[in-house]
């Protein structure tokens, strides 16, 4: 190991207190997707205080930010989230932490701190950005970011986020459309002259059924997923009024898109079979990650370098007092290429400049995802333990494609060559705001 990078690791040893601080007050204070107001403020304040500056916010996304150290180029970039899920606070009630974002904004954040303080010591050219990137948990912050010119001028990025074991990814994952559908009726007496009205309810019931009789018809790798809502307010009523927010999910954007004009066909055939009117609004779009093999590279050699976080039995009996009978992964693991069903906003950014993920175990093996028993285990001792490997990682990963032209060479021309003839589409509205967790659509 060179003589800057033990500097960076021990810039990040010295940060490992405030990070961990930072963590756990962003954890203690769960808020929902473009709800982050206390948290981003925090990360803000943080950045400024280490001598960053605020170079850029968005008024149609809500707590969205970007912070710079350094000036020209090459621009290295990290991407930090800090928005919890509903019904996974403690006990499974209220918002809380149920995918470590907490965790997630922490490292990130640290890791370019402490970046920041090797590049002023050592006159390193070059700026290190942090982005700050609300409600990735309804995969609307980075794409809206995107939209709104966020990523560019970017030369390379890196992602992580806090799981159950240490690796790596030169993965990808699945293309998302995120859709409301209303539907505008009549009211009516449901008993007395129920023929006077028109449901809207029943709209979105027939296309629901619609729906789940084209899974038949779909490719295998398709996700459709709904909830209802709002329904109407009393039975006695015909609902004037009703919606349903809809997630479909595919291999690509292509694919994507495709199902997606199937599903709005449905609901099409549902309001006119019930006199209705349909409004349909394109929430979110997310693509599938691109992989980028020069930067995971990077990512893992560091990684073992710096080595898994170390366990202890106190670790484990908590996790044990959770009903986790799990083990925690103080091993590093190969370099994941696999695709994985689910979507992350993360995706979009790598279609715009190149990116790789790292993750490090912070909850024990067997813990569910999107649940309250990840909201405790990402406040516990074992979580910091994952939350200073990745602080470390990061920040040498980001050195290296900051000092090592070569490295950064090949992870440019590996990006150019997987996207050859594409132009990224951000799809979205130009003016629509960002929309809020509980105000969907």
């Amino acid at each position: 190991m060179d003589a800057l990078k033990q500097n960076l690791i021990a810039e990040a040893r010295r940060l490992r207190k405030e990070s961990e601080e930072v963590a756990l007050s962003i954890g203690n204070n769960p808020e929902l997707p473009m709800r982050e107001e206390r948290s981003a403020a925090l990360l803000q304040e943080r950045l400024v205080a280490h001598g960053f500056r605020i170079t850029q916010q968005f008024p149609l996304i809500p707590n969205a930010f970007v912070a710079d150290y350094g000036s020209g180029g090459p621009v290295i970039g990290l991407l930090a989230e800090y928005d919890a899920l509903p019904d996974c606070g403690p006990g499974g009630k209220g918002p809380g932490h149920g995918c470590g974002h907490n965790l997630l904004g922490a490292a990130s954040t640290f890791a370019a701190i402490a970046l920041a303080r090797v590049m002023e010591a050592q006159q390193i050219p070059g700026t290190v950005r942090l982005f700050g990137c609300p409600a990735e948990e309804t995969l609307v912050g980075k794409p809206y970011m995107a939209r709104d010119g966020a990523f560019e001028g970017l030369d390379a990025c890196l992602a992580w986020h806090p799981g159950v074991h240490n690796e790596a990814s030169s993965g990808s994952g699945t293309a998302m459309d995120s859709l409301a559908y209303e539907f505008f009726g009549r009211t009516a007496h449901a008993a007395g002259n129920p023929h006077d009205g028109r449901s809207a309810l029943d709209a979105i019931e027939i296309m629901n059924v619609a729906v789940n009789f084209l899974r038949e018809h779909v490719p295998p790798q398709v996700r459709l997923h709904y909830a209802i809502m709002d329904g109407g307010k009393a039975p006695n009523v015909v609902p004037s009024y009703a919606r349903s927010w809809y997630y479909v999910r595919g291999t690509d954007r292509p694919q994507v898109a495709e199902v997606s004009r199937r599903v709005h066909d449905c609901a099409r055939g549902a309001a006119l079979a019930t006199g209705t009117r349909m409004k349909r609004t394109l929430l979110s779009v997310c693509y599938d990650r691109l992989a980028n093999d020069a930067i995971a590279g990077a990512l893992d050699a560091n990684l073992k370098l710096v080595g898994g976080p170390k366990f202890t039995k106190q670790d484990r009996a908590f996790a044990e007092s959770l009903g986790i009978t799990g083990e925690f992964d103080s091993k590093v693991r190969e370099i994941s290429t696999s695709r994985g069903a689910g979507s992350s906003d993360e995706a979009n950014v790598s279609w715009i400049a190149p990116l790789a993920v790292l993750h490090t175990a912070c909850w024990a093996q067997g813990t569910p995802g999107h649940n309250y028993l990840v909201h405790l285990q990402s406040v516990a001792p074992a979580a910091m333990k994952g939350l200073a490997v990745a602080v470390q990682v990061l920040g040498l990963t980001a050195y290296d494609l900051l000092t090592d032209a070569k490295l950064l060479k090949e992870a440019r021309e590996e990006f150019a060559r997987r996207t050859k003839d594409f132009v990224y589409d951000p799809v979205l509205p130009l003016r629509q705001r960002a929309p809020i967790q509980d105000q969907i659509p």
